[in-house]
């Protein structure tokens, strides 16, 4: 016979993470009723000696097993009954199994039953405005000397670098230079090229001198200068130029089979197109962004615990692997930025938190805006997968069905759907 109802009492207390604790108070007069449904429970586990497996009457069971054992396994059997009648009256639909705290050992006679629960449920969501905010969207203007300098990054790295034995240093040379301190000890030497980057005080003073030549400069080194020892440092140094290559770049008609053109206006023009595509991009992800900074203030959404603690521990996973990859410890990162390893993990969970909340705020958007991704549409994204990877388009889907990804895919697409529909609601294009 299950737990009488009127028996229980108990009152649900909210916790941050979406979940709840709900404190549970049980009559003592359940207590005898608890032990017998324990002992039908125990005496099928547990043979004594001189009697069959589940014949063992109940008196010489608790001698032999001890009336604690019989009180742990009443108090199991109780919690679970309670937990189950909760779920059922408060229609309660745990994210993650329940997780008791932790339960008393014993229940005393004439003494009433007392522990807690804490269940992980779908969080409350009450979703803000999302429209009409009024952004706007700055024009997107490319210059000429823009496309020049693409253009010139382009025949540089379609070039041929030659080495030059007779002339001397000019702009736009790679040169490999050794250094040396005024006190005689040598530093490692230097290889980069003169494009006004690196060193310009330095680029300076080196333009006319030849290879096997050397002289003493003094520079400031900038304050973020990859060798630290050197960094913010204001010093002469003895440069002695071992070595210097310079571009020779392709002619007129080589460079345009190279870019695929017929003519150096049609290049331009396509250059053009590729930078403004560009920034229009990253003008509409700061956009994106600011919107979903508006949608966030005002959206009240509290996001389950474990799936935070998920996603954070991944995110630091890939961190701490990408440092690896590096050979950086995390000790160092956190000292070259000067902050604690806990508000290191205090800002991934946050920064998860925040991910995961947005990831809601998006699809609850997609759900009121009846925003759907159709198997169309799925398609057409498999079949320029298949083109681009010369494969067959039923092989693609065989693939992504395999391992899983489909509903990937599919979600990633909506996601991109409602981002145009955000943007689209609330941004203004400039006159």
């Amino acid at each position: 016979m299950p737990i009488n109802e009127s028996s229980v009492k108990y009152d649900i207390e909210k916790l941050q993470g979406s979940r709840i604790k709900v404190n549970v108070e049980v009559d003592a007069r359940e207590r005898e009723e608890s032990l017998e449904r324990a002992y039908k429970s125990l005496v099928k586990r547990y043979q004594v000696p001189g009697f069959r497996k589940g014949y063992t009457p109940r008196p010489v069971l608790e001698r032999y097993l001890g009336i604690e054992a019989f009180e742990d396994e009443a108090i199991r059997i109780v919690a679970r009954e309670v937990l189950n009648m909760i779920l059922q009256n408060e229609n309660f639909t745990p994210l993650q199994d329940p997780y008791f705290d932790l339960l008393p050992q014993e229940w005393k006679e004439n003494e009433n039953l007392k522990f807690s629960f804490v269940i992980e449920v779908p969080p409350e969501f009450k979703l803000g405005d999302y429209k009409g905010f009024g952004l706007k969207k700055e024009k997107v203007e490319v210059s000429e000397e823009e496309i020049n300098r693409v253009i010139e990054q382009i025949e540089l790295q379609l070039s041929k670098l030659n080495t030059v034995e007779e002339g001397s240093i000019e702009k736009g040379d790679v040169v490999y230079l050794e250094r040396e301190r005024e006190d005689g000890s040598q530093l490692p030497p230097l290889w980069f090229t003169l494009n006004g980057q690196m060193l310009p005080e330095l680029e300076e003073k080196l333009i006319g001198m030849k290879p096997g030549e050397e002289k003493v400069i003094e520079i400031s080194f900038p304050e973020d200068f990859y060798e630290k020892e050197l960094a913010g440092q204001s010093l002469p140094l003895k440069w002695k130029v071992k070595k210097i290559w310079r571009y020779e770049k392709p002619d007129q008609e080589i460079f345009l089979q190279k870019v695929n053109a017929s003519s150096i206006e049609e290049f331009r023009e396509k250059v053009r197109e590729s930078i403004k595509e560009e920034r229009e991009k990253l003008e509409e992800d700061k956009l994106f962004s600011q919107i979903l900074d508006k949608i966030l203030e005002n959206t009240e959404l509290d996001p389950p615990l474990s799936y935070v603690h998920y996603l954070a521990e991944n995110i630091l996973r890939e961190f701490l692997t990408e440092l690896n990859k590096k050979g950086v410890q995390l000790e160092d990162y956190l000292s070259q930025r000067g902050i604690s390893k806990d508000e290191f993990v205090n800002n991934v969970i946050e920064d998860a938190r925040k991910r995961i909340k947005i990831e809601m705020i998006l699809d609850k958007i997609a759900e009121i805006e009846n925003i759907n991704i159709s198997d169309e549409e799925i398609n057409n994204v498999i079949k320029e997968i298949a083109e681009n990877e010369g494969k067959e388009f039923k092989e693609i889907k065989r693939e992504l069905e395999r391992e899983g990804t489909i509903n990937t895919l599919k979600r990633n697409l909506l996601r991109e759907k409602v981002r145009e529909f955000l943007i689209k609601e609330n941004v203004v294009e400039e006159e």
